[in-house]
């Protein structure tokens, strides 16, 4: 990747929850939901992090966002270390880096018309000066998501809105600062299947037209291969397995990834026997994770290396890194 074109770097990234046993106790754990995510993001390009609840994909989201504070590693932006930078000097950032949010009825306050909801952003980055200057970018935002006539829509409140129409405003109100990225956070999982795929198109068509980088959150490996052109496995918090979304898709190579793709409903049965069956058990607790392999206590193939080291990354082909002992060369 030409670093010239890098619109996101991560490095190392951790994001550790604080948590006390007592209100007094001065023992103090820590829920460790990202731990060590490295990864880059190209302009124009968008990468979908993939994995089940609780395997830290939004989180990671919310960091990058810095609506987290990193415990450690580094976020760079457009090649500036935003890391720490402190929240008063991030409003630039605040219109560079954009969130649509997997609800769209929680993501607007109720006595907001749309016309207001989408105004809001900029009143306050007091980036237009006018009102007919604002209203001029709010109805061009409704035109960009389809919800046209934009006068039909622009005066209505959430409530007279269907949740597909609802996140056409998110997305609108995503895009109204003309950021460079946005981070959507299972846009899609509150929809009726029916209108998924419209939304997805959307958000796709707008990426490349706009050229942003999108970071696509999901549990649902098979809207990849639709949405981005790389992706990243998350469970417990690392990233098991990444490389591009064709390569994962066709060739996955982690355990985990493995039993993802069999959880994913496809109506070819071919497609279904190509791997044995989904690992019993559930994720590990983030506040004691192993200290070895996370996958290991459910993982098919774990061996007694798996159980003693934490693996690092391997790059078990060109561009396709995972993170298991598998693949470690001798």
């Amino acid at each position: 990747m030409n670093s010239d074109t890098r619109l996101l770097e991560l490095e190392d990234l951790r994001k550790w929850f604080e948590i006390r046993r007592g209100f007094l106790s001065s023992r103090v754990n820590y829920v460790k939901a990202v731990d060590g995510v490295t990864f880059s993001l190209e302009e124009g390009k968008a990468v979908s992090l993939v994995g089940e609840s609780g395997s830290g994909k939004t989180t990671l989201g919310k960091t990058i966002l810095r609506l987290y504070e990193p415990n450690g590693g580094r976020i760079l932006f457009q090649g500036k270390d935003i890391t720490h930078t402190k929240v008063k000097d991030l409003k630039w950032y605040r219109r560079m880096a954009s969130l649509v949010q997997q609800d769209p009825f929680g993501a607007f306050a109720s006595h907001f018309t749309v016309f207001r909801a989408l105004e809001e952003p900029l009143l306050i980055h007091n980036t237009v000066k006018s009102r007919e200057e604002r209203a001029e970018r709010v109805f061009k935002a409704l035109e960009e998501v389809r919800l046209t006539p934009v006068e039909d829509f622009a005066y209505k409140y959430p409530h007279m809105l269907s949740g597909g129409q609802l996140q056409r405003v998110a997305i609108a109100r995503a895009i109204i600062l003309e950021p460079r990225l946005i981070v959507a956070d299972e846009p899609v999982s509150m929809l009726d299947a029916s209108v998924r795929i419209e939304i997805l198109t959307l958000l796709r068509r707008l990426q490349e037209r706009l050229r942003l980088g999108v970071i696509y959150i999901t549990h649902d490996l098979a809207t990849t291969r639709f949405f981005s052109e790389s992706a990243l496995i998350m469970y417990a918090g690392h990233v098991m397995e990444k490389a591009s979304t064709r390569e994962v898709l066709r060739n996955p190579l982690h355990p985990y990834t493995k039993a993802l793709l069999i959880a994913t409903p496809d109506p070819n049965p071919q497609n279904r026997s190509r791997f044995k069956e989904v690992p019993p058990g559930e994720p590990p607790a983030l506040v004691d994770p192993p200290k070895n392999c996370r996958f290991s206590p459910r993982c098919p193939r774990a061996f007694d290396k798996c159980f003693k080291e934490e693996p690092p990354e391997f790059e078990a082909a060109p561009g396709h890194w995972v993170k298991c002992w598998l693949y470690e060369r001798s």
